[in-house]
């Protein structure tokens, strides 16, 4: 059974900004939540986004959202499919930084933070170091051999901006699709898929996190969970909650709009905040901002 709590209120502002001031430790897991709450991009509709970013294709393949173009199964050919990726992971790179990345970099920047990750959309590699983020699900700063043919991932980022000069309307020319410089296999996108690539360099991401969270282990540790949805509690929800459980010295904090929820277990060690992510964070910002005045 857990417990959900609705709305918030200006106490529980002050005790976030609290309880982060005071922790030794922070763990911060992010999901789609934080890019929603920043205004990012809907992929499963026709907003105007996509009707700026994508139109050309649109006009070609009439998928109406970029989640039905992504899997489109009716590419002329590897060129126009390549063409897509490419102009994808151009505009996925290229895209402002949402506010929520930036307003989180204030709320914990001078603390002892590290970062899990279930996004692939790269908002937290370019808001944080790297090095104090575990992406567990992938990401589009990296690519893979599409049959995992050897243990390695490559920087996606010359490799795309290259080929995005040399897009040809919605195609880019056949010889210059990225290939494995192994088994001449077509790159693919190191993302949660069929063949995503669980090799080394993901089990370092994994490596990272528990690493962090032993150091926290009996410390004062506040695990922050921030838009984490009820799809795949797996990843960072439920191994918040048990370390929290584990820890007396720990506070596990949600900010959801929807689903702010704890178990019966934590609920004295927890602060469940329901409301936009966007503005929790910014009221958290301004109200850090008062007391150091």
């Amino acid at each position: 059974m857990t417990i959900e709590k609705a709305g918030y209120n200006q106490q529980q502002i002050i005790e976030l900004v609290n309880k982060i001031e005071e922790a030794d430790y922070i763990l911060v897991g992010g999901a789609a939540g934080m890019s929603m709450a920043g205004g990012g991009a809907n992929w499963y509709e026709n907003d105007q986004s996509y009707q700026i970013n994508f139109n050309e294709f649109e006009e070609k393949y009439h998928a109406g959202s970029l989640w039905n173009l992504f899997y489109n199964p009716t590419w002329e050919s590897r060129s126009s499919y390549w063409g897509f990726l490419v102009s994808l992971i151009h505009w996925i790179k290229n895209v402002d930084i949402l506010e929520p990345y930036d307003d989180l970099k204030k709320l914990i920047e001078d603390k002892a933070y590290e970062i899990v990750t279930t996004n692939q959309d790269t908002q937290f590699t370019r808001a944080f170091p790297e090095k104090d983020i575990a992406i567990i699900q992938g990401s589009w700063d990296y690519l893979q051999c599409s049959s995992r043919c050897h243990d390695k991932v490559y920087e996606s980022h010359k490799i795309i901006e290259d080929l995005y000069k040399q897009l040809q309307g919605t195609e880019i020319p056949h010889h210059l699709i990225p290939r494995c410089p192994k088994c001449g296999a077509e790159l693919e996108g190191w993302i949660r898929g069929r063949t995503f690539l669980e090799g080394s360099f993901y089990h370092k991401q994994y490596a990272k996190y528990q690493h962090f969270a032993k150091q926290a282990t009996g410390k004062k540790t506040v695990f922050l969970e921030l838009g984490v949805g009820m799809m795949t509690p797996m990843f960072i929800k439920e191994p918040f909650m048990n370390l929290t459980l584990q820890n007396p010295e720990s506070t596990y904090i949600t900010i959801n709009p929807k689903h702010a929820i704890v178990p019966p277990e934590i609920e004295h060690q927890s602060l469940a905040i329901q409301g936009d992510i966007a503005k929790v964070l910014k009221e958290a910002i301004d109200s850090k901002a008062r007391v150091i005045k």
